[in-house]
């Protein structure tokens, strides 16, 4: 729920921020649309602290556990310094096999906190500790934001299980088609996506090619299920260098108006 009210804050914050004036009521009516569309009910709020609630026993949870990870490896650590003094074999394979354990553990709950629990794609937290510092990129390279095209109409006559389901396969395409190293896919908000290619580790020699290449050959693709014979559904993207020092907001402001025009475009040639 906590994920859901900051997705409705941004998406109210987005469409409101070119105005120049915002008066209490306008912001409140934005609000309230977009919790509908994400079907929030802001009315029931025993059930909004109550899923609140429960965000915040996951993440306590995940506290705990790595606490726990943390006084194991210090008293691993330990009986390790003193195998290696007395040779004692026996005891540091032991150890070994106790930091395997750990290595799982965390890998595990890295997992928790930094995946979308919908997609599997990174969440907003892991793209600010791992490319931001105050709002600030840390690293050369390049920044696609994407935006799944006509995707309110998916939902309204699908469903927002087939939507949910629409949002995983992009994120499985997206994974297939980018498959190469330091490339992250981040979940953004709603159906708003975020791909990094950060300079120091990608291969990837035509950034903008590759974005054409996936977004051409989604748009051939077909879904289909038990409840739909044929699917087809697109993304339109905006494409920009990011450089170390530069602001996100501005780079985000800038590629959100370079997918707007992609998104033009992409209409034109469908027509």
């Amino acid at each position: 729920m906590e994920n859901k009210l900051k997705e409705i804050t941004y998406l109210t914050l987005k469409k409101l921020k070119r105005e120049s004036i915002i008066l209490p009521s306008k912001y409140i009516k934005v609000f309230e649309d977009n919790a509908k569309e994400l079907e929030v009910d802001l009315g029931n709020e025993k059930v909004i602290f109550k899923d609140l609630n429960q965000d915040c026993e996951t993440v306590d949870k995940v506290v705990q556990k790595t606490s726990e990870n943390l006084s194991s490896l210090h008293n691993s650590t330990k009986m390790a310094q003193k195998a290696i003094v007395d040779k004692d074999e026996k005891t540091l394979k032991s150890i070994n096999k106790e930091l395997e354990r750990m290595q799982s553990q965390i890998d595990f709950l890295q997992k928790e906190l930094f995946s979308d629990g919908l997609t599997n794609a990174y969440n907003r937290k892991w793209f600010v500790d791992n490319y931001l510092k105050e709002e600030k990129f840390i690293h050369d390279g390049f920044m696609a934001f994407i935006d799944l095209n006509n995707f309110k109409t998916i939902n309204d006559t699908y469903g927002h299980i087939v939507g949910d389901q629409v949002l995983k396969y992009l994120v499985n395409f997206l994974k297939n088609e980018l498959d190469y190293q330091g490339v992250d896919i981040v979940r953004y908000a709603g159906d708003e996506f975020i791909i990094l290619f950060n300079k120091n580790k990608c291969t990837v020699l035509n950034v903008d090619k590759k974005m054409k290449e996936a977004q051409q050959k989604l748009s051939e693709q077909r879904l289909k299920s038990s409840k739909i014979k044929s699917l087809r559904f697109s993304f339109s993207y905006g494409l920009s260098p990011m450089k170390k020092g530069d602001e996100f907001e501005t780079l985000l402001d800038k590629v959100d108006e370079l997918m707007y025009i992609n998104k033009k475009q992409y209409k034109k040639t469908m027509n």
